[in-house]
């Protein structure tokens, strides 16, 4: 019981919680279709607030505090964008990176070495390609994608950032993602019964936010794990490509559906964490 009360996380874990719960209640029973599509990033904004016990000021100042401006404006921008509707949805998920690499980089990108400019270019890929990866999972047809797939995705690609941003030494960013994915798989509850879509304010939103930590300890503090990030970027693809693999009657149940999607999302977990522990020094040991 100590453990749970005296938790550092668990003051950001109660908050996402309850604003999943309260955002899930909202997109089912008022029926409000906004509800769903903003719940994730809300809840990262929320996760946010509740870690650094703040909203950071604007214009912002330092790393951590452009990550919530991140995701805000990657979320404000994908949903205008998309009543647009003259941009393709891979193409958003690409800007969502650029932004969050160029603003969380803007002081390295003054003067760059060549290996910037690499570490820069690669970045903006890896995070596209997940943003991408994580939106593709909304758009898929069932039982390959859906909303709650998308949802179980962005819990899973959140708690495989976790311990690299530990590793990165963004202690406060471990609680951002466990906020983050506890909220989104309560959220990809409700998506399961609901069975609907979200647009991509919903993933590209959220996942901007967490792209621009990992951005973070990429580029700041030049303690990222490219072996590890690389990883993250690929996992929302081994979603679709678990529920192929699946034999059509099980196919046919959507739950089976979800719970395999998700979890081939978050496979790439005991692999990134025996990575960082044969690269890099242990940060919870002596």
């Amino acid at each position: 019981m100590d453990l749970i009360v005296n938790n550092p996380f668990a003051p950001v874990l109660a908050a996402c919680l309850a604003a999943a719960l309260i955002l899930a209640g909202a997109a089912r029973f008022a029926k409000l279709r906004l509800a769903a599509t903003l719940a994730p990033p809300v809840i990262f904004l929320v996760g946010y607030v509740a870690t650094y016990q703040k909203i950071p000021p604007f214009p912002p100042v330092g790393a951590s505090n452009k990550v919530f401006y991140v995701a805000l404006v990657a979320t404000l921008g994908a949903a205008a964008l998309d009543v647009v509707g003259r941009f393709r949805r891979s193409v958003l998920a690409g800007a969502s990176s650029l932004l969050a690499a160029v603003w969380i980089g803007w002081t390295k990108l003054a003067n760059p070495d060549a290996a910037t400019l690499v570490l820069f270019a690669a970045l903006v890929v890896g995070g596209g390609l997940a943003l991408w990866g994580l939106d593709r999972l909304a758009t898929l047809s069932a039982p390959f994608g859906s909303g709650a797939n998308a949802l179980a995705g962005l819990a899973a690609v959140s708690a495989l950032s976790a311990p690299t941003l530990l590793f990165g030494g963004s202690s406060t960013g471990v609680g951002l993602c466990l906020g983050l994915a506890a909220g989104a798989a309560v959220l990809s509850v409700e998506a399961l019964g609901a069975r609907r879509g979200l647009q991509p304010a919903a993933m590209l939103g959220a996942g901007g936010g967490l792209v621009a930590a990992l951005d973070t300890i990429a580029l700041v503090t030049r303690r990222a794990d490219p072996f590890a990030m690389a990883l993250i970027a690929l996992a929302p693809f081994l979603g679709p490509w678990a529920v192929r693999l699946l034999s059509p009657a099980l196919r046919k149940r959507p739950a089976v559906a979800w719970i395999v999607s998700g979890l081939a999302v978050l496979s790439p977990l005991p692999v990134i964490v025996a990575l960082l522990l044969l690269r890099h020094d242990n940060p919870l040991g002596s």
